[in-house]
């Protein structure tokens, strides 16, 4: 369960709150499609849903023509859920070096074509 999905995407101006960083919502967004993607691709039979975020912790804003370097894993498999550890990068546009914006963990839950929780491993 060590494979790591990988999303690289540019802050652009319809990405900013009214403060000129990037609006958290939309990279809650990014967040939990990643966690979804590393969910399907590993379960590619199987439908997700968001659970929870755990301990979700932003660390620095991101701002207009900044890349955001995201990776998703899946940290461990439950029964009928599956937590996925996201961690997103900000490249400036100026500096080198990267830096942590964002870390955290994502739920996801199996759900079958009714929506009620199924195992994740049969």
């Amino acid at each position: 369960m060590n494979e790591e999905f990988n999303h690289y995407c540019i802050v652009r101006q319809e990405h900013l709150n009214q403060y000129g960083s990037l609006f958290g919502g939309h990279l809650l967004s990014i967040i939990d499609e990643m966690a979804y993607v590393a969910c399907v691709r590993t379960f590619p039979a199987h439908n997700f849903v968001t659970r929870a975020l755990q301990d979700v912790e932003f660390h620095a804003p991101a701002r207009l023509g900044d890349v955001l370097e995201t990776h998703a894993s899946i940290d461990r498999i439950g029964r009928t859920s599956c937590q996925v550890k996201v961690k997103v990068f900000i490249c400036g546009s100026k500096e080198k070096q990267r830096r942590l914006s964002f870390d955290g963990m994502v739920v996801m839950v199996c759900v079958d074509d009714q929506g009620r929780a199924r195992a994740v491993i049969e």
